[in-house]
């Protein structure tokens, strides 16, 4: 609404154009704003579930050790592992390369994991 006031109602539409035109504009003003918000709340909560999601695996795994009486460093280890997880959930190599072509997939791929598969007893003798 503010959009199409000054806020003192010094200018107003005077004919039903003008009239009908504000109208108009307020509404898919108040539209946009209403996506708009919607769109920034939905990245927040998004990240937030995802945070969440996390604390309370941590909170399920700090019962688990505790339940089958681990010790520390291993419980640490468990930690760090679930963080690295965690961390590299949204990078995996098939997210990112799964709109690009087999052969540019093939080629990536290859240049990532051949240096450590080719020092393999099962590899040795593949180019």
């Amino acid at each position: 609404v503010t959009f199409t006031t000054v806020g003192y109602g010094d200018f107003s539409p005077v004919n039903p154009v003008e009239q009908i035109f504000g109208m108009m504009f307020m509404l898919v003003n108040m539209i946009v704003q209403a996506w708009f918000i919607g769109s920034i709340t939905l990245l927040i909560v998004k990240s937030d579930e995802k945070t969440s999601h996390y604390r309370e695996t941590i909170q399920k795994l700090n019962q688990y050790t505790k339940l089958h009486h681990l010790d520390k460093p291993f419980s640490k280890r468990l930690k760090t592992q679930l963080k690295l997880e965690y961390n590299s959930r949204e990078i995996s190599d098939e997210q990112v390369l799964k709109d690009f072509p087999s052969s540019l997939r093939r080629r990536v791929l290859r240049r990532l994991y051949y240096p450590s598969l080719k020092n393999t007893s099962l590899m040795k003798g593949i180019r």
